[in-house]
């Protein structure tokens, strides 16, 4: 039986961290023992009454999560397949645990931290980027055919606005340390070596983290955004039902705008295009 992917650590002011560190490979990918093992961490912090606060961060250098696994959804024999949504249905419930915890939680990021990767963030109550020159942040989904599947569509825009979230999801680009924090994804930023308690002092001096959790958890105020720009209808079809669930939950609570996003996103996966940009992503790989 191999070691665990994921190791709960407990510092001396009582913040826990839970670092993200699967044996044998040079990247997190959210796999399904990845995901289990991560329930299983999270699950087990629940338990402990004098917690103050989770960090969670990352055992490999430059690297965060990378994203989900990819071979997973580019097998799926096609659209709705109950692989996927029990793979989908996996990852839901543990961030839904890692959003209940009864603590504050911050991601402390030091590397890439793309697609699920940044779901896991976004699930988190605060995030702070390192200084590590690999350091991105991204949900670019849409490049291969899908869109977020772990709340990426709805935690996105009750963080940093409807307008900005769209464009973000349906260009599917990146963004480094500094423009993570410019553009909010990311509360603070700090050296790479004073991360974690850079990540600990966030959880520890912010009081109101459970009114700003409960807020993110109902409708975006939508009279308060303007009108976020629409795709064209020659665009991918991906991009298409970015910004339509993007739109549609809003409107919603997050718990059923989630909901709008699975049901879009098993329609996508194992589609054709999917397939085709998912084997495209490998084959590319194979070539660097």
């Amino acid at each position: 039986m191999s070691a665990p992917s994921v190791r709960a650590d407990l510092r001396p002011d009582r913040v826990a961290v839970l670092t993200i560190d699967q044996p044998g490979a040079k990247v997190n990918v959210l796999t399904e023992q990845l995901w289990a093992d991560l329930e299983a961490a999270v699950d087990g912090l629940a338990a402990v009454t004098d917690l103050a606060g989770v960090v969670v961060a990352s055992g490999k250098p430059g690297v965060f999560v990378a994203g989900a696994d990819l071979k997973l959804l580019g097998d799926a024999p096609g659209p709705n397949d109950p692989a996927v949504r029990a793979f989908i249905d996996q990852g839901l419930r543990v961030l839904g645990k890692l959003d209940r915890l009864p603590v504050p939680t911050c991601a402390a990021i030091d590397g890439v931290a793309l697609g699920g990767g940044l779901e896991v963030a976004l699930a988190c109550d605060y995030r702070v980027v390192g200084s590590h020159p690999k350091v991105q942040l991204g949900l670019p989904e849409v490049k291969l055919g899908l869109i977020p599947g772990w709340g990426g569509t709805q935690r996105l825009p009750r963080l940093i606005g409807l307008p900005p979230a769209v464009e973000f999801l349906t260009s599917g680009d990146p963004v480094g340390g500094p423009q993570a924090f410019e553009r909010e994804l990311a509360d603070a930023a700090a050296d790479s070596a004073g991360l974690l308690d850079a990540a600990a002092k966030l959880v520890l001096d912010h009081p109101d983290w459970a009114d700003r959790r409960a807020a993110k958890h109902g409708p975006l105020p939508l009279d308060a955004h303007p009108t976020a720009k629409m795709p064209p209808a020659t665009a991918p079809a991906a991009v298409r039902e970015a910004y339509r669930v993007a739109i549609d939950g809003a409107k919603q609570s997050l718990a059923a705008a989630v909901r709008v996003e699975t049901a879009a996103f098993l329609t996508l996966a194992g589609s054709a295009e999917s397939k085709r940009l998912i084997a495209e992503f490998f084959a590319a790989r194979k070539k660097v």
